[in-house]
C-alpha cells in the first residue's frame, strides 16, 4: 500500500505541471494585483516546477527498481515509462527555460501599468511583429483583477501613454522617419463599475 501511495505521489508531481503548463492559464490562472505580477510569479514557479519534476522522476525510477523484483503487468510497465518520458521531457524544457530566465532575464519589462491601463507587448525582438495589447484593468476589494481589452496596435516605437477627458492618449515614434506621433483611444464604455 506505501508503494502504491510513493507511485501515485511521483505521478502527481510530474503530471501536475505538465497540467499547469499545458492547460491552465500561467500561475494556476489567478489574477491578483496585475498581469506584470502574475508573468514574474509564472517566470519564478518554473524552477519550482523543475524541481517538482526530478522528485518525480526519482521517485518512479526507485519505485520502479523495488517493482522490478515484483511481476508487474505491461500496462503497469508501459504506464511507468510514458510517465517517465514525460518527466524527461518537462525536465528537460524547463531546465532549458530556467537557464534562459538566469541568461536572458525574464520579460517583465513587456508589461506596464498606468491608472487602469494594462499594455502588454509581445514579441519585441523576436522575429514576428511587435504588437501592443491596451487593456482596461479592473481590480476588486481582495486585489483580484480582470482585464477588458481596448484595443491591439502594431509595433509603435517608443511610446508612453495617458488617460485624459476618457481618452486613451498615446505618443509614440517608431523611428521610421514620421517624429512623434499622437493615437487617440476612446474609453468610453470602459469602467469598473457593475
Amino acid at each position: 500500500m506505501l508503494k502504491r501511495k510513493k507511485l501515485i505521489i511521483a505521478y502527481l508531481l510530474i503530471m501536475l505541471p505538465l497540467l499547469d503548463s499545458l492547460f491552465i492559464p500561467p500561475a494556476f490562472g489567478l489574477q491578483w494585483h496585475n498581469a506584470k505580477t502574475m508573468y514574474l510569479f509564472s517566470a519564478y514557479l518554473i524552477p519550482v516546477k523543475l524541481l517538482l519534476v526530478t522528485i518525480g522522476g526519482f521517485l518512479l525510477v526507485k519505485q520502479d527498481l523495488q517493482h522490478q523484483q515484483q511481476a508487474r503487468s505491461w500496462y503497469h510497465k508501459l504506464l511507468d515509462s510514458l510517465i517517465f518520458i514525460v518527466a524527461g521531457v518537462q525536465f528537460i524544457v524547463l531546465a532549458i527555460i530556467s537557464a534562459l530566465y538566469l541568461v536572458l532575464g525574464t520579460q517583465a519589462n513587456n508589461y506596464q501599468q498606468q491608472g487602469n491601463i494594462s499594455v502588454y507587448t509581445s514579441d519585441i525582438g523576436a522575429f514576428g511583429k511587435a504588437t501592443h495589447y491596451f487593456s482596461y484593468q479592473c481590480t476588486d476589494e481582495y486585489g483580484f483583477y480582470t482585464l477588458t481589452p481596448i484595443v491591439t496596435l502594431d509595433w509603435l516605437g517608443h511610446f508612453s501613454f495617458s488617460v485624459k477627458d476618457n481618452t486613451l492618449v498615446i505618443k509614440h515614434n517608431d523611428y521610421a522617419g514620421k517624429g512623434d506621433q499622437i493615437k487617440r483611444v476612446d474609453l468610453t464604455g470602459y469602467s469598473c463599475e457593475n
